[in-house]
């Protein structure tokens, strides 16, 4: 740090004149930042691979590296040399603790207070990161997000990001169904099913219609009459459909809702509230964006417009603003501030003093943040009741181009998914998009991208160990041939398999929590100086969530600043 001083020093004396008078660089401030890097990391040469059921796997995981062992959140961190964190070293006006698309949109909404954004990894993006390849952008988590209804917030935040030229917009008739090997061009109109099963497919055809009529809002409107949706939040999913569709259900159609909830909500029809259910069905229906790198884009473009924060950061400094591998391990809040602590990339704790907090972090992570949660038992509890099923994402990287132009094709097989998430025999990809389909211009390689749900208690912890990571790649090679197959391709021009863990933050969207109130609460401000933005607010895996919930927040972070 003395010689990034020194450094700034003698540049700003050299360069820094003014009618006769020397300008002095202003000073580094030891942030323990490291590294400015794009949220979309180009890959250049591809590392060595290990085979793996005959197919070359990258070695590891991509997008984190930790051990089982460090893993960020599964064990104490705020154990301080003397026992007491250190004194804060500066005074800011808001920290935001989490950089992914939550902490980002918040940041790119404050951006006019300065805010000081910290992230655990050394990309910004949180589960929503991006690689490129030989001129492909991709995703290591979600795809795309609901193409916006004109003149709305959401419609105004993405024009202001630059993203309508990049996007590419994806009707749901873009989207292939896989059942017994095969694809079923007609699959809606029940052409897979016996004559006498067709009539359930039309009438959960009119059921979404009527859903895309009258559509479940979720965060809740507070100027709307929302008696509704807290009733309809009250009931599964399952209980609904089968209560409107006046007839049973065919096994075929259930996978194929079960196969969405599983690969969306990270949980089964039956788990999942029918307004948070109806929210993600009949909202795909108006079409979806897709920007080059999936979700990635959209991280990035946030974090460009938030690189003008670092302009009076001295060259050769460390970052100021935006503090990646910098892991908030405590935040406490004062009479009329709130404490930050982090460890930084070099393992050292350093404090800083905040008017506001944004925990732009899963609640899971906030109760490990904040130990004042613990004087608020009510509130503790209301947080334990939104749990978090994990999730694996694949992308392959393939030597030739994907001839079908679709977008997303579901993973059917048999059918018949089991009832419950439970059942961990079950785990597998369940839909695989084209990766590049956002991409412009003629194309002579193409991405896969695999989305592998892992809806039951142990599908965190499975993929912590050791082995864990070959055990996925085993189980992934009969999916990846048969995937293959269908668009025309084979293993021969598969480049490299890339495995990322997590992939998709996967609150799940239990029946009650909003009807209870359970969701109002958590998202409640603590004591004035700490706001919750997260998709995890309403238990609803959303990037509009985020969102929305950043804009919804703004007017009371403001007026604490």
């Amino acid at each position: 740090m003395l010689g990034y001083g020194v450094r700034a020093l003698a540049l700003g004396a050299l360069a820094g004149r003014s009618a006769g008078r020397v300008v002095l660089a202003p000073p580094c401030v030891p942030t323990g930042a490291g590294a400015l890097r794009p949220v979309i990391r180009p890959l250049g040469d591809l590392p060595v691979p290990v085979f793996i059921g005959g197919l070359p796997f990258a070695p590891g995981w991509s997008g984190d590296w930790f051990d089982r062992d460090a893993m960020p959140f599964h064990h104490i961190e705020n154990q301080y040399p003397g026992g007491v964190p250190p004194a804060a070293s500066e005074r800011v006006g808001v920290a935001i603790v989490g950089g992914g698309l939550a902490g980002l949109s918040a940041g790119v909404l404050l951006r006019e207070h300065k805010p000081v954004l910290f992230e655990l990894h050394e990309r910004f993006g949180g589960v929503s990161m991006g690689e490129g390849w030989q001129g492909t952008s991709y995703s290591l988590g979600g795809a795309y997000f609901i193409t916006p209804d004109p003149g709305t917030f959401l419609h105004r935040f993405y024009r202001g990001l630059g993203l309508s030229p990049s996007v590419r917009v994806s009707p749901p008739s873009d989207d292939r169904y896989e059942v017994r090997g095969r694809i079923e061009p007609e699959f809606w109109s029940g052409s897979a099913v016996p004559a006498h099963e067709r009539p359930a497919f039309e009438r959960y055809a009119a059921l979404v219609r009527y859903y895309m009529d009258r559509y479940p809002d979720i965060p809740l409107d507070p100027g709307a009459n929302n008696g509704w949706i807290r009733e309809l939040d009250r009931v599964s999913l399952k209980q609904d459909v089968e209560a409107r569709l006046g007839v049973p259900v065919p096994d075929l159609l259930m996978s194929a809702i079960q196969g969405y909830c599983y690969s969306s909500f990270g949980a089964g029809w039956e788990e999942v509230s029918a307004a948070s259910g109806w929210n993600f069905v009949a909202a795909e229906e108006f079409g979806r964006w897709v920007l080059p790198g999936g979700n990635a884009g959209l991280a990035q473009a946030m974090y460009e417009r938030l690189l003008p924060l670092e302009a009076p950061t001295p060259a050769g400094c460390p970052a100021r603003r935006l503090r990646a591998g910098c892991r908030v391990v405590e935040v406490r809040v004062r009479r009329d501030s709130a404490l930050v602590v982090y460890k930084d990339g070099g393992g050292e704790f350093r404090s800083l003093e905040a008017r506001c907090v944004v925990m732009a972090c899963p609640k899971h992570v906030c109760r490990y943040i904040l130990p004042q949660l613990a004087e608020e038992p009510a509130r503790l509890d209301d947080l334990h009741r939104v749990r978090t099923t994990a999730y694996l994402v694949a992308n392959v990287l393939l030597s030739a181009p994907i001839g079908p132009d679709f977008y997303d094709l579901f993973m059917l097989h048999e059918g018949g998914f089991p009832q419950g998430s439970g059942v961990e025999e079950f785990a597998r990809a369940i839909d695989v998009i084209r990766g590049d389909f956002a991409r412009r211009g003629p194309r002579s390689s193409g991405v896969l991208t695999f989305y592998w749900p892992l809806p039951f208690p142990s599908g965190r912890s499975g993929i912590l160990g050791p082995e864990a990571h070959r055990a996925v790649a085993l189980r992934l090679a009969p999916e990846l041939d048969l995937a293959l197959s269908l668009v025309g391709l084979d293993r021969s021009v598969v480049r490299q398999v890339r495995l990322s863990r997590w992939g998709h933050a996967m609150p799940v969207a239990e029946p009650g929590l909003i009807a209870e109130g359970v969701c109002e609460r958590i998202r409640a401000p603590f004591r004035e100086r700490v706001f919750f933005v997260n998709q995890d607010n309403w238990a609803l895996p959303a990037v509009e969530t985020c969102l929305l919930e950043a804009e919804a927040m703004r007017p009371r972070i403001e007026r604490v600043l």
